[in-house]
């Protein structure tokens, strides 16, 4: 079924959506930032030096998060994950060669 909205609700349904993700994204980089403060704090609590060194750096960790995510999105679905990598390299402006193996063998 095909919903048919007005203009108005139209701005509303994008002004609604885009404003709660927005407040998600900046919860989600809040933990990441927390977890980065506080897992490095335990290593240093342990004795591990890290002067130069963070392993639970807030890039790596934010990986992580992209990484399960796109998992999550295409569910073992190659042909799916090919086409997101393929998508986002567009949105990126980078060139990738994309092969999705055949599991099935």
């Amino acid at each position: 079924m095909e919903k048919n909205f007005s203009d108005e609700q139209k701005e509303l349904l994008n002004r609604v959506v885009f404003a709660h993700i927005d407040k998600m994204m900046s919860e989600v980089i809040h933990v990441v930032e927390q977890t980065e403060k506080s897992a490095n704090q335990e290593l240093e609590d342990n004795g591990i030096d890290m002067t130069d060194f963070y392993p639970a750096n807030k890039k790596f960790l934010m990986m992580t998060i992209v990484q399960k995510l796109i998992d999550e999105v295409h569910g073992g679905n190659m042909a799916l994950a090919q086409k997101m990598v393929t998508m986002e390299a567009r949105r990126l402006n980078v060139s990738v060669h994309v092969d999705a193996e055949n599991r099935d063998k």
